[in-house]
């Protein structure tokens, strides 16, 4: 006897979650090729989303409703519902559709039922190594901002004490210099004054010696006349 070739077991799916629920208004979508996808376990039924979690539903990141089971990412494994990945692989679009958790281009999905408990811990373990992460760079981003500030205020601080140093020094140097200016500058005006004081100091000296010399002539006149 050969090998018998064993294939995806196909799931019972209920006539009603073969086609979109309304998540989106989308009218290109081929109804028939969906059904199709959807009955031979290709793609995750159209399951009406949950607004409320529960242990046994699955979150969609793109809808962030949850459901009984969703498709898998081919090049990264993140979960994405049916609706939403309908609405990334519009054939409208031009160019192929990236993946919108990791950027790949020509975008697929596999579908693999609902995942097992295992499943789910592998992923809950991947989830919070990845939030550690996350923590452990923000605590190095703010450890660097951190450190970055510190330096700037040293950097201002030294720059404040040589500016207050220079400014006192140019202070003493200023007073200095205007007291020697006091002492040796006088305007203009200044030395017009003393020097017009000068002279008349020194015409009325003069004008007292021409009136003694005239007083002493004629008081001599008056001496030889009486003789």
């Amino acid at each position: 006897m050969g090998n018998k070739l064993v294939g995806r077991r196909r799931q019972a799916v209920e006539e009603k979650y073969t086609k979109p629920q309304g998540l989106y208004v989308n009218n290109d979508v081929d109804i028939k090729k969906l059904r199709k996808l959807i009955l031979e376990s290709k793609l995750a039924p159209c399951y009406p989303g949950d607004d409320e979690s529960c242990h046994e539903l699955e979150e969609c990141p793109i809808c962030f409703l949850y459901y009984p089971s969703l498709n898998r990412s081919r090049c990264c494994m993140k979960s994405i519902c049916t609706e939403c990945f309908l609405q990334m692989k519009n054939p409208n679009l031009a160019r192929p559709t990236q993946c919108p958790f990791c950027k790949t281009p020509n975008y697929a999905v596999e579908y693999r039922g609902v995942k097992s408990k295992e499943e789910k811990g592998i992923e809950q373990v991947e989830e919070q190594r990845v939030i550690e992460a996350k923590i452990r760079m923000r605590q190095k981003e703010m450890q660097d901002d951190e450190e970055k500030m510190q330096k700037r205020l040293e950097s201002c601080s030294s720059s404040t004490s040589a500016m207050a140093g220079e400014v006192e020094y140019g202070s003493a140097s200023g007073q200095s210099f205007s007291y020697r200016a006091s002492m040796s500058y006088n305007s203009p005006m200044e030395d017009a004054e003393t020097a017009s004081s000068q002279n008349t100091s020194v015409r009325q000296r003069g004008s007292r010696d021409d009136v003694d010399l005239e007083e002493l002539m004629v008081m001599e006149a008056i001496w030889l006349s009486i003789q």
